[in-house]
């Protein structure tokens, strides 16, 4: 009988499924922080969309929270963080609260401003983390 891992690559397969398997508790653990923040955030981003009748604004708003967010805990948890809150909150909250699927498809539609809409968000957003990172810098002591 062949081990279905072995094929072209095989060692890196067996490499890669030895680590999940022995350490794969690290990584569940992680995965769990990451999913239980995506859901939140994706759940916020939600209720803005109701919270605005135009679905655009609610996800203006949740991409431009989000990446001022993202900046901010860059900063705060190289400084203060550890693992379980930079996986709950960066990839997690963050990741799931903004959409660049939504932005994606919102572009597409010429009538509705669309590259004025992608334009207008990639600029503010931008300027937000720098804005974010600068001052979260200044602000948030260095961990002794």
């Amino acid at each position: 009988m062949v081990c279905s891992f072995c094929q072209p690559n095989h060692h890196n397969r067996h490499k890669l499924l030895a680590k999940v398997l022995f350490e794969g508790d690290a990584i569940l653990k992680s995965a769990r922080w990451v999913s239980l923040g995506g859901a939140i955030g994706s759940l916020v981003r939600w209720l803005l969309s109701l919270a605005f009748a135009n679905s655009r604004t609610g996800t203006f708003i949740a991409n431009l929270l989000g990446v001022a967010l993202a900046g901010f805990l860059l900063v705060f948890l190289e400084r203060h963080g550890n693992d379980f809150y930079r996986h709950l909150l960066l990839p997690g909250f963050c990741g799931g609260l903004t959409t660049f699927s939504a932005l994606a498809f919102m572009t597409l539609h010429p009538n509705e401003g669309g590259a004025a809409y992608f334009l207008l968000t990639l600029i503010c957003s931008l300027l937000i983390v720098a804005i974010v990172i600068s001052l979260s810098r200044k602000f948030i002591p260095v961990r002794k």
